[in-house]
């Protein structure tokens, strides 16, 4: 029996043992490579070679190798296929999440390269905490640098250029060259994109000090591709600084080092050399550098950077007089990029579909002016011009009239939920059963009965002053209290700057993300909520904050994902309303708190007060 036992054991600790001496590495891999590298043959006879091991994690530098092999070609759907089988392949391998690193950097530039910067995102911070783990300083810092770059498409820059400042840390922990030559080149680009998204001085030097140290090592080493990059970074900071003439030459330096085959790069010079002869007013020659940065970009398809091109194409366009070119470039652009049709486009987008209309109909004055007599023809073309002016004019009138008249009736559906009527009756019911309190009973139903007429006057009344919504919702958020007992506690502070009985609000915008943080934002923790809410004067402008201490965003149940959408859908309504009849600039903002757990709301108002609505 005792012998029985110590074999199990034996068999235990050996299989044990097996499962932590798994190999996390595949030597074969590097050899492979180099060996196609030399070569310059196909790659699939070398990536077949790692399939056929019996090392799990060459299977998946394999599957890995092919994919990258599809991504090159453009070919995303195919490449997500093999990208999905090696991912499958490291899971099983049961090593440590650093042999993800190079499959989450393919995964983050995929989604990148097909424009959906929300995934890639998340594959970006997927890539840093298994670079992070990996204790490599290159790719950490790499990590750190894709993540920038994500912030900086989504339009914020200065979150951007936090991790771009991490990863400037790792720098001279990198030995090799060639590495340490990639991380200053996209340091070099990421400080560049911050001085033009909030023009920084600082930023701009750092940009340079970067691409002067890529340069350097660059020759050391002659690499070609790294030296191209630099001058085409320099030559963006020349740029920026108004230097045309030194932009061109750097312009000039880089394309002498690009490959015909680094189609980005090319791309990216190109484009920028119809920049700089835009700034230089000929726009023959800026076409044609944006004909080729659209061909390069094509060839590397990616969707967001042809999108720019075309909006290059429109500008183009636009300064030439060419209105018909620039508003069919600008009307691609858009469909690429799908993006939420905000004022200021349209604005710009009928203000070029006005001046091509106008320009059309010219051309078919001076054609019929060739036929009949010149003066009568442009009377009657003129006339007939002005009708469909009007025409169009109260048409474009009717179709705003409609859009804000279907946004108020939206608006009116979406008041405040009514569970919370039909619960707050109910928690009525039983505080008046379990208390028997009559007094107290009264002023509950006399704060509910108040909430109910506010709620019904807002589908009519627009504003109230900062004095009348905290009443509202102290009564609110008293009630609530009732309803959840002991589960939150509030707060809500008007600095002392602000006049509360004199300036005003739109009514009701605040009720849903206050709501959102009680209802879902609450639901399921252990401890007490709180939530904030803040009234600050900045400049000309009114900040309000609602911040909580809930579950937040990021990996939250999916109701609270919803009712943020309802909640977003309804201030956004309100703010394109705002906009559009007292012409102001509102916005607004929600992420997760960053000084702590919970969501934050930051909504920007303009200053208003009773004498200016009734002015």
């Amino acid at each position: 029996m005792r012998s029985r036992f110590f074999l199990l054991l034996v068999i235990f600790l050996v299989q044990f043992s097996s499962i932590f001496s798994q190999d996390c590495s595949c030597p074969e891999y590097d050899v492979l490579r180099n060996k196609h590298i030399q070569s310059g043959s196909n790659a699939r006879p070398f990536s077949g070679q790692l399939l056929l091991s019996d090392n799990i994690i060459c299977k998946a530098r394999g599957d890995e190798w092919i994919a990258n092999e599809y991504l090159e070609e453009s070919n995303f759907d195919t490449a997500e296929i093999y990208f999905r089988k090696a991912e499958k392949s490291y899971k099983q391998s049961g090593c440590s999440d650093s042999v993800f690193v190079s499959l989450y950097k393919n995964w983050a530039q995929l989604h990148y390269t097909k424009g959906d910067f929300g995934k890639a995102q998340e594959y970006s911070f997927k890539l840093l905490k298994a670079a992070e783990i990996s204790g490599n300083p290159h790719e950490i810092g790499v990590s750190y640098t894709m993540v920038a770059q994500l912030f900086n498409q989504t339009g914020q820059a200065d979150k951007g250029i936090v991790y771009s400042r991490k990863a400037v840390f790792f720098l001279e922990r990198i030995k090799d060259t060639l590495k340490k030559s990639d991380l200053l080149a996209k340091l070099a680009k990421r400080y560049l994109w911050h001085y033009q998204d909030t023009k920084t001085s600082s930023s701009l030097d750092s940009s340079e000090l970067f691409s002067y140290q890529l340069l350097h090592l660059a020759r050391l080493t002659g690499r070609k591709s790294s030296i191209s990059f630099a001058f085409s970074n320099l030559e963006g900071i020349a740029w920026e600084r108004g230097d045309l003439k030194k932009a061109l030459v750097f312009l000039d330096s880089s394309f002498l080092y690009t490959s015909s085959q680094n189609y980005d790069v090319l791309g990216t010079n190109f484009f920028d050399k119809a920049d700089i002869y835009i700034e230089l007013k000929d726009y023959i020659n800026a076409a044609k550098m944006a004909d080729s940065s659209l061909h390069y970009r094509k060839l590397a398809n990616n969707r967001t950077y042809i999108a720019e091109v075309y909006d290059l194409i429109a500008r183009i366009g636009k300064e030439s007089g060419n209105y018909k070119k620039a508003y069919e470039y600008k009307e691609m652009a858009r469909t690429i990029i799908d993006s939420v049709r905000n004022v200021e486009k349209a604005k710009e987008v009928s203000e070029l579909e006005r001046k091509y209309s106008q320009e059309k109909n010219e051309q078919k004055i001076k054609s019929l002016a060739q036929q009949k007599r010149f003066y009568l023809l442009l009377a009657v073309a003129g006339l007939l011009g002005l009708t469909a002016l009007s025409f169009f004019i109260r048409q474009q009138s009717l179709k705003n009239k409609q859009r804000i008249l279907e946004t108020e009736q939206r608006l009116n559906r979406a008041r405040m939920n009514p569970h919370f009527f039909f619960n707050a009756l109910t928690s009525l019911q039983l505080y008046a059963l379990e208390e028997n309190d009559g007094k107290a009973l009264a002023t509950n139903i006399s704060k509910f009965s108040h909430i109910m007429r506010e709620t019904l006057e807002s589908t009519y009344k627009e504003y109230v002053t900062i004095a009348q919504e905290k009443e509202f919702l102290e009564e609110y958020l008293g009630l609530q209290t009732i309803r959840n007992p002991q589960k939150f506690t509030y707060s809500i502070t008007i600095s002392q700057e602000i006049d509360a009985d004199e300036i005003i609000i739109p009514s009701m915008i605040l009720q849903p993300f206050v709501e959102n943080s009680i209802e879902h934002g609450f639901a399921g923790i252990d401890y007490t909520g709180l939530v904030q809410i803040e009234f600050e004067k900045s400049g000309r402008d009114l900040e309000v904050r609602i911040i909580d201490n809930g579950k937040g965003l990021i990996n939250g149940p999916r109701d609270n994902n919803e009712h943020i959408s309802r909640a977003s859908q309804i201030i956004k309504d309100r703010i394109y309303l705002l906009n559009i009849k007292l012409k102001t600039k509102a916005s607004f903002s929600i992420g997760n708190n960053s000084a702590g757990r919970g969501v934050a709301v930051l909504i920007r108002l303009p200053l208003l007060f009773k004498q200016d609505i009734k002015s």
